[in-house]
């Protein structure tokens, strides 16, 4: 069978699906999603020369786009893999088909190159070649431009796949070392470090102007790093997605929460979930990104008199936000003998101890670094760990037992938890009320003292609000437990 073959079995597949109207239906939400941004995309593109002008007067537009956009190839590398579903799992049923594994990863390449995260930067790019690179230079240097330009999005493709197949093989040195190569290149660039720049320009500026050693470097690097991620996705296709049995087992994580210091088994359980399952461990790492830029963004003073509340509240609650939702739910099925072992005052009380952890551990990580650099912003950053460590984090405790009957996989989508994204949206918005009324009444120093206060009452009250949790978690266990059940799937699909 060739590659060809292939993608036709795939999309009769898709077609003569059960679920064909519902997919149809997805399929048109995401054409729509791509004319909205594909037309903010163009839009940007376009009116890049305007924005420039605009900004940075003296400065010449494709010199500059010259300079930013290794980096911004680098950026395109991480939002993909954040954004970006890869199912190499869907193609398990032509594993039994004659068809080599190599054809098979080539078939994969090619839908992963045609999804929206990956044709959105090619519109931009045409957009940009219309309005900043043909009227600043000659027809055949605009070629050579787009040459370049189109062998870097090859790049950053193939260096996309790379990526995720080392990270569900769990290669950790491939997966570090060209994490630190993209991560390397993005930093530096805002950094303001000339090097990434300075190379930057030699390879679409040299491309522009039709040397060969820039074109003949890009053109290297996508042949090198399309093999190098065709033939990691074979052997994943090999190894790892043939079904549960028959490549490696994966190693529990078995704790005793029956004995004595159980609270500590718990609190233990619930971080080594965390990391063990793939869900929450990626949004963990959008966590670690979203603390990165706002201590670049203090450090570098580029944050507004508005985020002293806005962005020390996201910052401290996107993680306990997040993992809220799956508020007891992440534990399944398992959730009875886990009850039957372990008293859900327990069991309540270790959920608050880490989402409290992942609430005020940002703040206290980026402290230092934010009060050497702006020392202001430190008092914002302490009164919010206060708020979402007294009132966040129990009512976020409180709406995952009220809320979860269902359980809804995590790997269906990127940021999909337990309990639907909405209702985090919605829960985010409800406890962000009380700072803004504070700051709308009184200013920013109303604000801090209020949410400091409100925190601090959060905090002292825990006698009288704690047995009310833990008696709603025991009225309502039967509840998620026959939720957990109906929805439960297999452990080839969410491994516990």
């Amino acid at each position: 069978m060739t590659i060809f073959d292939v993608l036709r079995h795939r999309w009769a597949g898709w077609r003569r699906s059960r679920s064909f109207g519902k997919s149809l239906l997805t399929t048109v939400l995401v054409a729509l999603a791509a004319v909205y941004f594909g037309g903010g995309v163009v839009a940007l593109g376009w009116f890049f020369p305007d924005v420039v002008a605009e900004v940075a007067p003296t400065r010449d537009p494709l010199r500059l786009l010259n300079e930013h956009l290794l980096s911004g190839m680098a950026g395109l590398v991480v939002a993909r893999f954040f954004l970006q579903r890869f199912d190499a799992g869907a193609w398990r049923a032509l594993l039994c088909l004659p068809v080599r594994r190599a054809t098979l990863a080539g078939a994969i390449q090619i839908t992963s190159a045609i999804s929206l995260p990956a044709l959105l930067p090619l519109l931009g790019l045409a957009a940009l070649v219309a309005s900043t690179v043909v009227p600043g230079t000659s027809a055949l240097g605009a070629v050579l431009w787009t040459a370049g330009a189109l062998l870097a999005v090859g790049i950053t493709h193939f260096a996309y796949v790379w990526l995720r197949v080392a990270w569900l093989r769990r290669r950790w040195p491939v997966f570090l070392g060209l994490g630190a190569v993209v991560l390397g290149l993005v930093g530096g660039d805002l950094l303001g470090g000339m090097l990434v720049r300075d190379v930057s320009v030699w390879l679409f500026a040299g491309a522009q102007r039709g040397h060969l050693g820039p074109l003949l470097l890009l053109a290297v690097g996508a042949v090198a790093l399309g093999a190098a991620s065709t033939t990691a996705l074979r052997r994943y296709m090999y190894r790892e997605a043939e079904g549960a049995g028959q490549g490696k087992r994966r190693q529990y994580v078995s704790l005793d929460v029956g004995r004595r210091g159980g609270l500590w088994s718990l609190i233990l359980l619930e971080g080594a979930l965390i990391f063990r399952n793939r869900g929450p461990r990626e949004q963990l790492l959008v966590g670690a990104g979203a603390l990165v830029f706002f201590v670049y963004s203090v450090a570098g003073d580029s944050l507004s008199v508005f985020s002293v509340g806005m962005a020390p509240f996201m910052l401290g609650l996107l993680l306990p936000g997040t993992y809220g939702q799956f508020a007891f739910a992440w534990h399944g099925k398992h959730l009875d003998g886990l009850l039957a072992r372990a008293s859900p005052g327990r069991l309540v009380r270790a959920t608050l101890i880490v989402l409290m952890g992942l609430a005020v551990g940002p703040p206290v990580l980026a402290m230092p670094v934010v009060a050497w650099a702006d020392p202001f912003f430190a008092v914002p950053m302490a009164a919010f760990a206060l708020y979402h460590a007294g009132v966040s984090v129990p009512a976020v405790v409180w709406a995952g037992i009220v809320g979860n009957r269902t359980w809804v996989n995590p790997e269906q989508s990127r940021f999909t938890v337990s309990g639907g994204s909405l209702r985090g949206v919605v829960l985010m918005a409800l406890l962000g009320v009380p700072p803004a009324l504070l700051g709308s009444l009184g200013g920013i120093p109303v604000l801090l003292s209020g949410v400091a206060t409100l925190g601090g009452l959060g905090l002292g009250t825990i006698p009288l609000w704690l047995p009310r949790l833990e008696a709603a978690l025991r009225h309502r266990r039967h509840a998620m437990l026959r939720g957990f059940r109906g929805k439960w799937l297999s452990p080839n699909e969410w491994h516990w």
